[in-house]
């Protein structure tokens, strides 16, 4: 109490020499207890807060720096105390910001923070542990003299979830290198980029137990760019791109060749022509790398066959007034795959459409394309329809948005794609009153194989009165297809000849939640929130079911620059392939806090 009381300090900075410095923050002690039925419960007298420490040496273009720090304090919801005193710091510095050679350096450290296992379109499960993360940047910018940028990442994380004695782990590095250059009327640029990353997937993913992964992969390629006449422009490029991966002893590797080329020009201030070229010597890698990017494993996959793809696209474009624009394309697309070959000749034309209408605001697209199989001689016909409309209508903003495609391209010519989202939502106030509600959806699907779908619905409605009461709610359904990361379930609509059934996971489930908050006198703040989700995640045969409940709730109340605050949380969540029963964790939180500007 003898500390939060005393006064702010009054110098707004404090030099040191050449050094300009700065510090603010909170200082936070108060009276902690945690509960838990599957752990050690504990109560003590605990010192929370936070701080900013900033400063410049010399001049700030020289060299600057900045450390912010949290202590027991939640980053995953600033409004409620973290359930597990979660403490970090950030550190940042810059150097020679005002020179050709400019560079920065950061750090951060996270412990016992809440972080999420993730579940396309429902809460994420709860997890807890640490990470930290580093990196470096450094460019030089001469002029007329080639630039160059490179740049150093890595970092690494441990978790366990809640409901499991499960644990996860993630760590990465990564380096950068990029050059750019001009001469005599050419932009020339290139790039390098290597990393790699290790991961161990929890036991709540079934027959996936405690999965480790091992990934590596690198890039190097190169662009050129020019001018040409009818304000046109070209540009050429070729880049490279490998990856090896380590699923449970099984390995999976690939080198992937892309060359690419593009031409636009303006014969007419309405007219532009494009045309584009694409070649690649491995079409089965270019979807494994993408799965391998986004930290799944690929171990199995179909890549043992040549395989190649040559995309040739022209795209003439009129626009007869500002509102109107008309397109018309043709496209070849030849691949070899799994020892076939296959091509597809398209043709098709768009028109896009923007105006005022009805004292509301109309902007919709539509396009026609006809595919013709060389190989079968059959024919598809896709079409895509795209429409927004926003509109006042008594006192109420409204707005929508529907996007719809049956028979779309894919990577692959002999599998479409149909799919459709949308999106809408209304509000309106009466004075003190107000009210809004707004619903979204997804859904894709591959045209040839049944059980691709993932689709997902979400709704969602708030209403207050002043500084009264404000409520919220949501509602989310959501199903599909995803490989199994160590940060979650990532979708993945992708073919079952290139990506083996045994790696797929099948989700789906429910999440819904609900808050309050309210300041019915000044200074006084009031909230509360709660969370429920109830999924499944089936792989290779064995199922979980799994449920997660949050509830967390905040009183504070200001006086002067004193703050006052209680707060509760609770966390239940449990899954039914750990043999656990459900784990609850539980803190209670009042203390007082006070801000300072300390110098």
């Amino acid at each position: 109490m003898a500390v939060a009381l005393l006064p702010a300090g009054a110098a707004a900075q404090v030099k040191f020499g050449d050094f300009s410095t700065h510090l603010s923050g909170t200082i936070a002690p108060g009276y902690s207890a945690d509960y838990s039925n599957m752990g050690p419960s504990d109560h003590s007298w605990v010192l929370a807060g936070t701080g900013n420490f900033t400063g410049s040496y010399y001049n700030p273009n020289f060299l600057t720096f900045a450390a912010t720090y949290y202590l027991n304090q939640s980053r995953a919801n600033s409004d409620f105390q973290s359930i597990s005193n979660a403490s970090g710091v950030d550190l940042t510095t810059s150097i020679f910001g005002g020179s050709h050679f400019p560079g920065a350096v950061n750090y951060s450290k996270t412990y016992n923070s809440e972080g999420n296992y993730a579940v396309p379109g429902l809460a994420d499960y709860v997890t807890h542990g640490n990470s930290d993360t580093f990196a470096v940047n450094w460019s030089e910018n001469l002029p007329k003299t080639p630039t160059f940028s490179a740049g150093y990442q890595m970092g690494t994380s441990n978790y366990s979830v809640y409901g499991t004695n499960d644990q996860g782990s993630n760590n990465f590095r990564s380096l950068n290198l990029h050059s750019g250059y001009q001469l005599d009327g050419f932009n020339l640029g290139a790039y390098y980029t290597t990393g790699d990353s290790n991961s161990q997937i929890p036991e709540l993913l079934g027959s996936l137990s405690e999965a480790e992964t091992h990934s590596t992969t690198d890039a190097v390629g190169f662009n050129v760019a020019h001018s040409l006449p009818l304000q046109g422009s070209a540009s050429a490029g070729f880049n490279r791109s490998s990856w090896d991966t380590n699923f449970i002893g099984t390995t999976s590797s690939g080198t992937i060749d892309m060359i690419n080329g593009s031409a636009a020009v303006h014969p007419t201030q309405k007219t532009l022509l494009t045309g584009t070229v694409t070649y690649s010597d491995n079409l089965t890698g270019q979807l494994l790398q993408s799965i391998v990017a986004a930290g799944g494993v690929v171990a199995g996959a179909a890549n043992d066959q040549t395989s190649n793809s040559l995309d040739i696209l022209g795209v003439a474009t009129y626009s007869p007034s500002v509102n109107l624009q008309l397109s018309a394309l043709g496209e070849l697309r030849n691949q070899t795959y799994l020892g076939e070959n296959y091509g597809v000749a398209s043709a098709g034309g768009s028109v896009t459409y923007l105006r005022d209408l009805l004292d509301g605001t109309f902007n919709g697209s539509f396009s026609l394309t006809e595919n013709l199989n060389d190989q079968n001689s059959n024919s598809s016909l896709g079409f895509s329809a795209n429409g927004s409309y926003s509109k006042l209508v008594l006192g109420w903003h409204l707005n929508g948005s529907l996007n719809y495609a049956q028979n779309a391209e894919t990577l692959l010519v002999t599998y479409m794609n149909s799919y459709y989202n949308y999106s809408g939502n209304a509000r309106r106030a009466w004075g003190n009153f107000n009210l809004s509600m707004g619903a979204g959806g997804s859904r894709t699907a591959l045209t040839q194989i049944a059980g691709t779908t993932s689709q997902s619905d979400s709704y969602n409605a708030s209403m207050g009165y002043g500084r009264w009461i404000t409520a919220t709610g949501s509602y989310a359904h959501a199903s599909g297809q995803a490989v199994a990361t160590g940060a979650g379930l990532t979708p993945v609509p992708i073919p079952t000849p290139v990506l083996p059934a045994s790696l797929i996971s099948l989700y789906g489930g429910t999440s819904y939640s609900g808050g309050l908050s309210s300041s019915p006198i000044r200074r006084l703040s009031l909230a509360a929130a709660y969370a429920r989700s109830n999924s499944d995640i089936a792989s290779q045969g064995i199922s979980s079911s799994n449920q997660t409940q949050q509830f967390n709730s905040l009183i504070q109340y200001q006086v002067r620059k004193l703050y006052y605050t209680s707060g509760y949380a609770r966390l239940e969540q449990g899954f039914s392939t750990s043999g656990l029963q459900p784990q609850i964790v539980s803190s209670y939180y009042v203390g007082i806090s006070r801000w300072f500007n300390f110098f």
